[in-house]
């Protein structure tokens, strides 16, 4: 012994006698410190010394029950076994067996004993160290005579990893299954190897002997529901692969020698033998049927029934985390690298799980997973190779039957798992051969109808869609047309997409094209454009394919959808007959038809009898049934316009022959009334800029201009295509400058003309559209120049109260000098006579002063002005129309114009006039979207014409707003930002409404007398009662009224206040003013003292 290890002793023999002698916390804590110090090599010499008391404490009864004192022997005993490798087998036999007894209780669940996490912790912990430093020489006796005990240990580990919560306590448990299964990452290399083939052959004969069990066990810690985190299942799946690879590798599986005629001789001498020999002793049959030979049919069996845990492992490839997936990928390539003969019936299911792993967003998943999949094809032969193919399009087929049923679903992952695994399927069946295999699978017709109809499960659409135009407008940049009513998240919609796009650059591309196309033209789903889109969009789908796809589009029974939903016929009400047996005023048809002259109108009355009912109405084609189905072509319209811009852009410089074929189709689509339609139009219209290498829209428009105005003109020609012509028109001149104007004055003049015309009156709304287009575009290409100067700010000016009354004092006082003809006659030298007859003399030489000077002529109006004007007018006739959209449009077609001609006032006050009559009509009618435009309309023209139409406005407009905003403010009371009242149409006008009195106020210039009433009527408006957005509006009118009538609002306001307080009047040199009892400052009703206060700018206490 030398002298280190001489003196490391003698410093360690006391703490180990007191261990011995007087086991406590303490005592374990000094060794535990003092062995800390030791170096390793005096350790492995005195490892037996060291471990000898607890050996011999934790095999007696003494310390039974006392688990904090066995959890610290334990621990200590697991600082040494770290430090040492073990070196005697008797002891390595006590250690396992005395440690292991801690947590194994044969009467309990799973056979663990009650005791504490913290001695269970210290066990696995204590148990791992053993194995992992255990001599080579006695791990290979162990695993040769020990096989019962080491299965103990791993049964206990399993079932601690099983049943336990604590997750340390589980990974521990864990490491130890490994530990104990020669498993372990520090036992192996790199690529999970044992390095000593003798000892790897000694662990596989080990496990094949428990291999069902501990596979099961772990199978149930990967997929418990309740695992906290992603390590224990990480560190479950590890274990699982490495176990199970390392027993059915192929390497392990027995060759198969060349038969031979001696071969043959020798089965039928064995045979002889073996019934010779039929009475063997019953203790070594037991013997040899407790170690099962690993043939062939071995491992063929094994291989069926360890199927079970590859398909529990099933339910991670959607695991939440992306650890769990990557060990997921790490199993599923060493089953398929390592063990493809011995796992046969499992090689679909981990190639499924790696193809669709390969598609995953964390790229240390996906990069892995495709990696594996190009090395297992590029490492196959070519036999292998084809059995594989073949598999794969059985899968892919399988799979595709039970698409549907997974979409139809709401768990997001598993349907996202489903599209990678599909999209995976079709690139490795997509391959650079000739022919492809996904050909060969496609050519058989029941496998084509399966991937089409799936492809449209996965695409079906919600089609319940808004239709009209003006709510809102999203960008065009997305398709808010399409509505998957199965993918619910942007990642399965988008490999939806790449699925598509990988078929569309596929061999068998136009086969399924041809599929897809007779499908469309027998029912018209939204999903096949949908599908056929997607599949031009993919980067090599060739031209004729992206042709094919067009020429379908446009076509006219394709391309014009009705969208518009047709009326039925109401039924007969008591208004028209009593009985219908006796009169029946339904009992004839009526229609009408053009009559000789150009414009007339016939009406005809046939099939008039009582004999028979009449017969159904004649269904328009023209019309929809019904609103599901105009929402459906609403979608197959924008579908197929977004198809449009997608081939355009793919086909770039070779769309050029398409383009005078679509180009007005795609401006029939911008120049809809439907907002999606026109979103949809919108964005081909840009793709087509895009693929002509135009710079914008307006660039592509100006290029063409002459082809529009052709195509335009020849259509307003022909009743038909007259709407076309007009939303080709309306888009042409919103997207052109004043260089086209001179084209456009005839064209505009012949829809002037169309619209007075009632053989034309279906068109009225498009019409409509055209005149304000041109308008709007009448208005950019020729600004109004601002000549008001900008006004101050009048709020911060300060306001003196009594400069009204001394003016009025000051008046008085010159009416009184006047009124005194001796002041007058001595400050002006003249007599009042003398006066009055100067003025006579020159009043009659100002007539006789005759000018013969001629006056010129009135500049003539532009042309751009004239038009407008004739639009306008003819704008005022369609205020009246029972169409509440042309209604709309109309009003606002006259408050955009009307502006324009603020210069031209003899044109402007006659226009304002003939307007008056039909716009009062409309006050008095009860839908607030068209009064809000109406009133929209009467701020322009009171702006413009001032106090020409004060007096009719105060008679027959101001009383009905009046009256109206006194009425909505009991239905606006109380009604907080939750209610379902702000998001009406009559809160809509209430809020127009008070927006709009303080401009009339102003404009119209209204006295005293008249501002009383507009201001009684926004009182209420005042209260916290109501929604803030109106007190706000109401706010803002007293203090528009304070700008413009100051003493008006002051005293509105003192009578509204009805307070006590009193005014003291400034010290005035000229009167003597008496103090004011009530102020407009604050109110007594203090539902209204907050507001009031804030049209004075005052502090709110």
């Amino acid at each position: 012994m030398n002298a280190d290890l001489k003196e490391s002793f003698s410093r360690i023999k006391p703490v180990c006698d007191v261990v011995m002698v007087c086991p406590s916390a303490e005592s374990v804590s000094n060794f535990v410190a003092r062995v800390s110090e030791l170096k390793k090599e005096v350790v492995q010499e005195l490892q037996q010394y060291l471990l000898f008391p607890f050996i011999t404490h934790l095999k007696s009864t003494e310390i039974d029950k006392k688990y904090e004192l066995q959890w610290r022997l334990v621990d200590g005993m697991r600082l040494v076994l770290e430090k040492v490798v073990v070196n005697s087998y008797e002891m390595c036999m006590k250690i396992e067996t005395s440690v292991l007894q801690l947590v194994f209780d044969n009467t309990k669940p799973g056979m663990l004993a009650d005791v504490p996490e913290e001695l269970k912790h210290g066990v696995m912990k204590c148990l791992t160290a053993l194995q992992l430093n255990l001599d080579k020489r006695f791990r290979e006796k162990l695993l040769k005579s020990q096989v019962p005990l080491l299965a103990q240990a791993i049964f206990v580990s399993v079932h601690i990893a099983k049943l336990e919560k604590h997750r340390a306590l589980r990974l521990s448990a864990l490491h130890c299954v490994m530990a104990h299964t020669a498993t372990h990452p520090q036992l192996t290399t790199d690529k999970y190897r044992i390095p000593d083939p003798a000892l790897e052959a000694q662990v596989v004969d080990m496990l094949s002997s428990i291999l069902p069990g501990v596979l099961a066990a772990l199978q149930d810690v990967a997929t418990c529901p309740n695992n906290p985190g992603h390590a224990v299942v990480v560190a479950s799946v590890e274990a699982i692969h490495r176990i199970l690879c390392l027993t059915m590798q192929d390497r392990l599986l027995p060759k198969r020698p060349d038969g031979s005629p001696d071969d043959f001789a020798k089965i039928f001498t064995d045979h002889a033998r073996e019934q010779e020999h039929k009475e063997v002793s019953c203790k070594e049959k037991l013997k040899d049927e407790a170690k099962p030979k690993r043939s062939s049919k071995w491992y063929a069996m094994a291989g069926e029934k360890l199927t079970i845990i590859t398909k529990s492992l099933l339910a991670l490839r959607t695991h939440e985390h992306y650890r769990v997936r990557r060990e997921l990928a790490v199993y599923c390539s060493r089953v398929l690298n390592e063990c493809t003969i011995t796992m046969q019936p499992s090689m679909p299911i981990v190639l499924d799980i790696l193809i669709a792993l390969s598609k995953d967003e964390y790229p240390a998943v996906s990069t892995y997973c495709a990696s594996a999949v190009r090395g297992h094809f590029a490492s196959a032969g070519p036999d292998k190779h084809h059995r594989t193919m073949d598999n794969l399009a059985e899968n892919l087929f399988i799979m595709l039957n039970g698409l549907p049923r997974i979409l139809n679903n709401i768990d997001t992952n598993r349907k996202l798992y489903a599209l990678n695994l599909l999209h995976g399927y079709l690139q490795v069946m997509i391959d650079t051969g000739r022919p492809q295999r996904l050909t060969q699978a496609l050519s058989v017709h029941n496998n084509m109808t399966r991937l089409c109809s799936s492809l449209l499960e996965a695409a079906a659409m919600n089609t319940q869609l808004t239709t009209l135009r003006g709510a809102s407008t999203p960008s065009t940049a997305s398709s808010p047309w399409c509505k998957l009513r199965h993918l619910d998240s942007p990642a399965c919609e988008q490999r939806l997409q790449d699925i598509c796009g990988a078929l569309g650059g596929a061999e068998c591309s136009e086969l399924i094209l041809d599929r897809l196309v007779e499908q469309f033209r027998q029912e018209r789903a939204c999903e096949l454009p949908y599908v056929m889109n997607q599949m031009a969009a993919g980067p090599n789908s060739p031209d004729s394919f992206l042709q094919r796809i067009l020429d379908t589009y446009i076509e006219e029974d394709v391309w014009y959808l009705p969208l518009e939903v047709g009326s039925g016929e109401a039924p007969v009400t008591q208004d028209e007959t009593l009985d219908v047996s006796i009169y029946n005023p339904r009992a004839w048809n009526k229609d009408s038809v053009p009559g000789l002259y150009e414009g007339a109108v016939e009406t005809r009355y046939t099939d008039i009898g009582y004999s028979a009912p009449r017969p159904a109405a004649r269904r328009d084609p023209d019309k929809c049934s019904s609103l599901a189905e105009a929402q459906r072509n609403m979608t197959l319209c924008c579908l197929m316009t977004e198809g449009v811009g997608i081939i355009a852009k793919r086909l770039g410089d070779k769309y050029q022959p398409y383009l005078l074929k679509t180009l007005c189709l795609v401006l029939e689509r911008v120049g809809s009334k439907y907002e999606l339609v026109h979103l949809s139009g919108l964005g081909a219209l840009q793709a087509l800029a895009e693929a002509g290498g135009h710079e914008s829209v307006g660039a592509l428009v100006a290029a063409n201009a002459d082809y529009f105005t052709h195509q335009v003109t020849l259509r307003l020609k022909k009743s038909w295509n007259s709407e076309s012509a007009l939303q080709i028109l309306s888009v042409v001149m919103e997207y052109s400058d004043a260089s086209i104007l001179d084209c456009l004055y005839g064209i505009v003049n012949d829809v002037l003309v169309q619209s007075c015309d009632k053989y034309y009156e279906k068109n009225l709304y498009a019409y409509l559209q055209v005149f304000l287009t041109f308008v709007d575009r009448i208005r950019k290409w020729f600004p109004l120049e601002d000549t008001q100067k900008p006004a101050g700010n009048v709020t911060d000016a300060q306001i003196d109260l009594f400069k009204d009354l001394l003016d009025f004092i000051k008046n008085n006082e010159e009416a009184e000098k006047l009124m005194s003809n001796e002041e007058f006659e001595k400050e002006t030298g003249k007599s009042v006579e003398e006066m009055y007859k100067e003025y006579q003399q020159k009043k009659e030489d100002d007539i006789l002063d005759y000018d013969d000077r001629v006056t010129e002529e009135k500049q003539p109006v532009p042309q751009h002005i004239s038009v407008m004007i004739t639009i306008l007018k003819r704008c005022s006739n369609f205020i009246a129309s029972r169409q509440r959209d042309e209604t709309i449009l109309a009003l606002q077609v006259l408050d955009s114009g009307l502006p324009a001609l603020k210069h031209y006032e003899d044109e402007l006050l006659p226009l304002v006039h003939l307007i008056w009559g039909p716009l009062v009509v409309r006050f008095e009618t009860q839908e607030p979207v068209v009064l809000r435009r109406a009133l929209a309309l009467l701020v322009t023209m009171a702006e413009l014409s001032k106090d020409f139409i004060l007096s009719r406005c105060v008679k027959e407009v101001l009383p009905q707003i009046y009256q109206w905003l006194h009425k909505s403010s009991a239905d606006s009371h109380l009604k907080d930002a939750g209610s379902w009242y702000r998001s009406s149409a009559a809160y809509e006008l209430q809020v127009a409404a008070l927006a709009a009195l303080p401009k009339l106020a102003t404009h119209l210039r209204l006295t005293e007398d008249r501002l009383e009433s507009a201001m009684k009527c926004v009182d209420k408006y005042l209260s916290n009662k109501q929604p803030k957005p109106l007190q706000a509006l109401a706010v803002d009118f007293f203090k528009a009224i304070l700008d413009y009538d100051y003493g008006a609002a002051w005293y509105h306001l003192r009578a509204l206040c009805a307070n006590e307080q009193v005014l003291e009047p400034p010290a005035l040199p000229a009167a003597a003013l008496a103090p004011v009892t009530g102020t407009p400052f604050e109110a007594a009703n203090k539902d209204l003292d907050a507001n009031v206060k804030l049209i004075f700018n005052l502090a709110i206490t």
